[in-house]
């Protein structure tokens, strides 16, 4: 007998919607990935005093974003050098400032200051001259606009090496707007690859879990129209796609399909309520009619419509205490994801359940009927895992809180970095062409010192000079940089005692060297007031580590051992102030102020969820057993990360609070279940033997999908470490590590936790 009745009018309707909607939101979603850009230098704490001075320091002297070039032959002796040199400043005039090559350096200091050969070489030496006195690079700084344009100045660039015979496959890119361009580029393309990679998996796997085509299909394209609907949020706001955002609509995508599996369990949980209901549709050809499946897509609803919105909104918070870090890419990474998570489990709410109810899923055939008085089909796998929870929760217990305890060692071991090879594998071009680049060319890196001189007398200048010479001999004598380029890379050699005559001659030519040092951006003097400010640029090998803030303070050391004389200023009735900035300083500050917000986000993200697994479990026993599993995937994956000396960067760091959100949604899910199965047993049943049924219970129902959506996000987005952009790669890892530890934690930790006696639990008999 067909009780087919009427057709789904309804839900027709909003899944049609849905269809005309989809492509819209699919080619919105493309457009932010035209407006991709890493810019470091702005992901700081703009309130905070280095970034002022670093400001203070680009206002004085401009932006320090250069790119270098050499290739095979590129030497003093090479026509092509100079060919590329007039070349750039002729067709990239608008776009670049500072055009300068070792061999117009070399051939402009044997000129103008009449030096010998083996004197030029020495000043240039690792500072624009290789090792060998022969290699050189040709290298120029971009301007403030043309850092948005760089795509473009760079393929100019290409252009440029190939009309002088230089082939740009085989040439050699480096510099800190090179770096970033390759940011840009890899941290979009790299990971643009894996995502069809990623949704294929997810949806095979969702296929071989649910055992339904059609069921997977939906949930993975409902998926895939959230993800999409993340990127359109940023569009909307008017945002700059960067390498920390990027992840954000994979992630949601993901946690669409996680949460649509947990609502199934619900689906599955009504569909068999109902059936029991009607013990009259026995014949499994049946159909049921068109009110029947919306009775039990409503039940489903009212069942999951509780643990969903709670589960939003403790992943909503978990994302939102990113907003409490100062760095702008992590606050938009973080109001983004909770404004898309919450979009995207309204809309599952509202189009799975018509979904369902269309689709015909409720079929009595699927799911057997059960018996008497049981909610759930037994199952002996669930049963074995109640009993070793049980039988064994002192020893899983402790076996977790020492983990915990050992792991927790490492979290403040943890090592961040902006170093290159933070960004890049050791096999990646970037990294190969900055080592050739700095073998012809000198180390790229630097920290920039700052000597700013008030009520600066003229008198002094042949001091100053002299006083800055023997400062970069001692700062590459006794600190960890390489070489240095300042005054004395371009002074004359002075005599020490002059006449009247050739004081004059000299004071002629300090005004000469002051001019061209202004040029070359190394000295900067004030219209306003008589204070000058020195730079003395310190440099260093890409692949070198050293401590940021201990070489600066044995550079501001150097200077007082240099310019200072029983404390009083070698230069009379002139004051002087010394500042260490630029780039890499900044850098440096960004990721010790990225741990330092690691500890404050996940700690203000696990009180608040705290709070509202409070108010939603409404024991505070059933919260502090909630809560400790929730502890132990960030725990013992960052801890492991510190214990091992792995180094971290802005995008792993916010994993934490982000698995956090996640996290725990599946503990509520379980304690929601539990809660609701042991409230609902029968009254001459024991304590224990409540607490074991509800614990199997919500094994049964939870457990599934628990293990279901673990599979399918751990297993999806560690593709992303198959990419060739390490924060992404980090990201990846991290939180499929993070996904799986609590799943650790949510299926053997907390029915350990809940467990009350050892002694009531039955061992399941075996099957034979």
């Amino acid at each position: 007998m067909n009780l087919l009745t009427g057709q789904p009018t309804r839900e027709l309707f909003l899944l049609a919607v849905f269809v005309l909607v989809f492509p819209v939101v699919a080619y919105v979603s493309t457009f932010p990935t035209q407006r991709f850009r890493n810019e470091i230098t702005e992901w700081g704490n703009c309130d905070s005093a280095t970034y002022k001075r670093f400001v203070e320091y680009q206002e004085k002297f401009g932006i320090n974003e250069f790119v270098v070039v050499t290739w095979p032959g590129c030497n003093l002796n090479d026509p092509r050098v100079q060919q590329v040199t007039e070349r750039i400043e002729a067709e990239l005039a608008d776009d670049i400032q500072q055009v300068s090559s070792g061999l117009k350096v070399y051939r402009d200091l044997r000129s103008r200051l009449n030096l010998s050969e083996a004197e030029t070489l020495k000043r240039l030496r690792n500072a624009g001259v290789g090792d060998d006195g022969m290699s050189t690079a040709v290298g120029f700084n971009l301007t403030r606009a043309s850092r948005f344009e760089r795509p473009r100045v760079i393929e100019k660039l290409h252009e440029i090496l190939n009309d002088a015979d230089v082939d740009p496959a085989q040439a050699s890119f480096a510099g800190l707007g090179h770096n970033l361009y390759s940011m840009d580029t890899e941290g979009l393309n790299s990971p643009f690859r894996m995502v069809p990679q990623i949704v294929l998996l997810a949806f095979g796997l969702t296929v071989l879990l649910v055992r339904h085509f059609w069921l997977a299909f939906f949930i993975n394209v409902l998926g895939i129209f959230t993800g999409c609907l993340a990127f359109n949020f940023v569009y909307l706001a008017g945002v700059d796609m960067n390498a920390i955002i990027w992840p954000l609509p994979t992630l949601v995508m993901l946690l669409t399909v996680s949460a649509a599996l947990h609502f199934l369990s619900y689906f599955e949980n009504a569909s068999r309520q109902f059936l029991n209901s009607r013990p009259n549709l026995i014949d499994e050809t049946t159909s049921l009619s068109l009110q029947d499946r919306r009775q039990i897509s409503h039940q489903a609803f009212r069942q999951a419509v509780k643990p969903v919105l709670c589960c939003t909104l403790t992943t909503a918070l978990g994302l939102l205490s990113l907003l409490l870090s100062s760095s702008e890419p992590v606050r938009q990474f973080g109001y983004f994801g909770a404004i898309s998570i919450s979009a995207a489990n309204c809309l599952l709410l509202l189009l799975f359940p018509p979904f369902l109810t269309w689709s015909r899923f409720a079929h009595h055939s699927k799911f057997k009927l059960n018996e008497p008085g049981k909610t759930a089909p037994r199952s002996r796998d669930w049963q074995w895992m109640v009993w070793f929870t049980a039988r064994f929760r002192i020893p899983i217990i402790a076996i977790a809180l020492i983990a915990m305890l050992y792991f927790s060692i490492g979290v403040p071991k943890i090592e961040t970095g902006s170093n290159l090879r933070n960004f890049f594998p050791a096999t990646h071009k970037v990294i190969t062409d900055a080592a050739q680049v700095e073998a012809s060319a000198g180390p790229l890196n630097s920290v920039e010192l700052l000597l700013q001189f008030d009520n600066v007398d003229q008198q002094n200048d042949r001091l100053r000079v002299r006083g800055i010479e023997v400062l970069s001999s001692r700062i590459v004598a006794d600190s960890p940089f390489e070489s240095c380029i300042s005054a004395a890379t371009f002074a004359p050699q002075f005599k020490r005692r002059v006449n009247a005559l050739q004081k004059t001659a000299t004071n002629t030519k300090l005004k000469i060297l002051k001019e061209e040092l202004v040029e070359h951006g190394l000295l900067h003097v004030s219209t306003t007031s008589d204070q000058e400010t020195w730079r003395v640029s310190c440099r260093f090998s890409a692949d070198r580590k050293i401590d940021i803030p201990e070489a600066s303070e044995q550079l501001k050391s150097i200077v007082n051992d240099v310019f200072f004389r029983d404390s009083q200023m070698v230069l009379k009735d002139e004051q002087m102030t010394t500042v260490t900035t630029g780039e890499f300083v900044l850098f440096d500050f960004v990721d010790r102020q990225f741990f330092r917000e690691l500890l404050s986000t996940y700690a203000a993200a696990f009180a608040v969820i705290s709070l509202v697994v409070l108010l939603v479990l409404r024991a505070p026993l059933a919260m502090l057993i909630a809560l400790i599993p929730n502890l132990f995937p960030a725990v013992v994956v960052l801890g492991s990360t510190g214990q091992l000396g792995f180094r971290l960067d802005v995008a792993s760091l916010m994993t934490a609070s982000v698995a956090l959100g996640i996290a725990v949604d599946d503990t509520l899910h379980f304690m929601l279940w539990w809660q609701k199965e042991k409230n609902s047993l029968d009254s001459d049943q024991s304590q224990q033997q409540h607490n074991s049924f509800a614990i199997e219970s919500a094994m049964q129902y939870c457990g599934k999908a628990m293990l279901q959506t673990s599979l399918i996000i751990g297993c999806s987005i560690v593709l992303y470490g198959l990419c060739g952009f390490l924060p992404t790669v980090r990201f990846g890892l991290l939180l499929s590590a993070m996904m799986f530890a609590a799943l650790i934690g949510d299926l053997i930790l907390l029915p350990a936790l809940l467990a009350k006696s050892q002694q009531h639990a039955t061992r399941p008999e075996r099957i034979h």
